[in-house]
């Protein structure tokens, strides 16, 4: 496992990894920030190297005309310059850096009367922003934080008023999403909410959507539990009682022996395939209460995914299955989630000398 994990930085550059995409989702700054994270876990400067290199061309390459959203656009490589810099990976000050994507985000929001809800190039994708954002506190009351706390007001508002017509889609969906509008939107307003921005208008939001969530159960079990998760996480902060028996419900409807049959086990990108869904499974154990329904099958579940995914995995380095380099389908994406969450993966890191 380890190995596979350091040969990474080898196959991106056989796949030329500056892929002439600066996107978070399907281009350089999602796999800058898995070459950032293997070079501090393995303190290895030639993946350094190439992490700083690829940084650098993000920043010559940034367009001002590209696309605003999450997926494609300035709102994920914003979102990537600014976790670089909370993390310490990356200096300098994020109002002055993205002063012209908060711009580009705020008249994408405020221009367009139609929106979609999705994190890739809707709503969910620029509160994602927003919050990202404002957990800088190097300078809260500067001007850029100030029309953000306004913006993140005005997007929240937004996501109130596209909802209630997207939640018949809960049940109509029969595919795994790891990016699915319904857990990323309760995700995002839960961050939100943690930070007490709007905090009073987000439960509002929730009260009023119990009646959604109990009338639309999803399809597949893997989303019933996918969005369990999110209705948890958001409840740890809002401690509704509605909110609180729906959750008990979807996790009394979920059939684990069903959930494996419920996506293509040959799929090992994040977003589609099995380690996106061995991560939910894996929250879900590590988060619901240990006296919930089905909690010890889901725990059986989660070994079987895990033993399999592992076996595959084998499979895929030695024959290069995966082509992709990116974060979505390739494999910055199953690196970066391994270093991430080592505990799913049994990743253990050794140390490369550092080079004199």
């Amino acid at each position: 496992m380890n190995n596979h994990l350091l040969q990474i930085p080898a196959y991106l550059k056989k796949a030329n990894f500056g892929v002439n995409n600066h996107g978070l989702l399907h281009g350089d700054s999602g796999i800058v920030l898995f070459l950032y994270h293997l070079s501090r876990a393995t303190k290895n400067t030639e993946t350094e190297e190439m992490a700083d290199n690829l940084l650098d061309k993000i920043f010559a390459g940034i367009s001002t005309t590209a696309p605003a959203d999450f997926e494609n656009g300035l709102a994920g490589i914003g979102w990537g310059i600014e976790y670089l810099v909370q993390n310490g990976f990356a200096e300098g000050n994020t109002d002055d850096i993205l002063e012209e994507v908060d711009t580009r985000v705020y008249k994408s929001i405020c221009d367009d009367n139609q929106p979609t809800l999705e994190l890739t190039n809707g709503l969910i994708g620029y509160l994602v922003y927003l919050n990202a954002r404002l957990k800088n506190t190097n300078n809260p009351e500067s001007m850029a934080q100030r029309i953000n706390r306004e913006l993140l007001i005005h997007t929240v508002n937004k996501i109130d008023e596209a909802a209630p017509s997207n939640f018949p889609n809960l049940v109509k969906e029969h595919y795994f999403d790891l990016y699915w509008r319904f857990p990323a939107m309760l995700f995002a307003l839960a961050e939100t909410y943690q930070m007490g921005l709007y905090s009073h208008k987000i439960d509002l939001m929730l009260k009023q959507w119990v009646m959604y969530f109990n009338a639309y159960i999803p399809s597949l079990h893997i989303n019933r539990l996918y969005l369990t998760l999110a209705l948890h996480r958001i409840n740890r902060f809002m401690h509704n009682t509605e909110i609180e028996k729906q959750i008990r419900i979807l996790l009394f409807s979920v059939d684990c022996d069903e959930i494996t049959a419920e996506f293509d086990h040959q799929h090992n990108g994040i977003r589609f395939g099995v380690p996106g869904a061995l991560w939910v499974v894996h929250q879900a154990l590590q988060n619901l209460p240990q006296q919930s329904v089905n909690f010890h099958k889901i725990g059986q579940l989660y070994t079987k995914m895990k033993t399999g995914f592992m076996c595959n995995q084998n499979v895929m380095f030695q024959n290069s299955q995966i082509k992709k380099p990116d974060i979505s389908d390739g494999l910055s994406g199953i690196g970066l989630m391994q270093l991430l969450w080592p505990e799913i993966f049994d990743v253990k890191i050794k140390t490369a000398k550092l080079r004199k």
